[in-house]
């Protein structure tokens, strides 16, 4: 006979079980993307992915990304969990820029394939986020870390996309692909205004729109809705300011 303790333990069990399977199907049902489907369309939106065979780790990569993206509920856990865990299963494909490009372009066919199919529920917007946000990220790290181009990565941008409105993410994903797939969805969004995020972390009202905003006239990389938060910001900012400023005196001597 099983013990009262024992049986208790199983029950336990299963029932965490059971309410992780649910979680997994819920956050399934609420993201529905195909990536086999996306192949089989006729247009990719620019992404070649007959460039690396199915099993391939590049591949497996976008497929462990969709399904972080999948499990997770909050922008922000989202793209950092899909840094974190690619980094450690997949380092040798973050040694190679080609590689990551590719998969970058991945990501910005996704997040253009998601806005075709025409749905505006929360579902989708997430996962186009996040596709987004990720394909920007890749493009900063081969830029900066693989490349040299520039001294370091450009967060204000991330966060901007991360909490970016629909025009912005159409205007967006419309400059990086070959095809006019998007061009019915921008012609519905381009009358709207244009917003920036305040990179002050503490503004209470951080979009406003673009041509209101107070521009870091040293680097031109940060932006906010008043002069305040751009005071207040200062601290955390001036040190990245600097690296900017030297970079930029550098390219200029260079081209000189």
């Amino acid at each position: 006979m099983v013990s009262r303790k024992k049986a208790k333990g199983k029950a336990r069990k299963a029932a965490a079980k059971a309410n992780a399977n649910a979680k997994v199907e819920e956050c399934a049902a609420f993201y529905p993307f195909s990536l086999p489907q996306l192949k089989k369309r006729s247009c990719t939106h620019g992404w070649n992915h007959n460039e690396y065979t199915d099993n391939h780790d590049c591949h497996k990569f976008i497929e462990s990304v969709l399904e972080l993206f999948r499990r997770t509920k909050s922008l922000s856990g989202t793209f950092h969990a899909a840094k974190d865990a690619t980094f450690e299963k997949y380092p040798n494909i973050w040694k190679d820029p080609t590689q990551l490009e590719w998969i970058a372009s991945s990501l910005v066919s996704i997040g253009v394939e998601v806005l075709v199919q025409g749905d505006k529920d929360d579902g989708r917007r997430f996962l186009v986020v996040s596709s987004v946000t990720f394909s920007e990220w890749i493009h900063q790290y081969v830029a900066f870390a693989l490349h040299k181009y520039v001294p370091t990565v450009y967060p204000a941008r991330l966060k901007e996309l991360l909490n970016a409105d629909e025009r912005r993410i159409i205007s967006y994903l419309k400059k990086r692909i070959p095809c006019s797939c998007l061009n019915s969805s921008y012609n519905v969004v381009k009358h709207l205004p244009k917003h920036g995020l305040c990179c002050f972390l503490g503004c209470s009202h951080p979009k406003v729109e673009l041509g209101k905003m107070w521009s870091c006239e040293a680097c031109r990389r940060e932006h906010y809705c008043s002069e305040e938060c751009q005071a207040a910001e200062w601290s955390r900012h001036r040190e990245e300011c600097k690296v900017w400023r030297e970079w930029e005196a550098t390219e200029d001597a260079d081209s000189s």
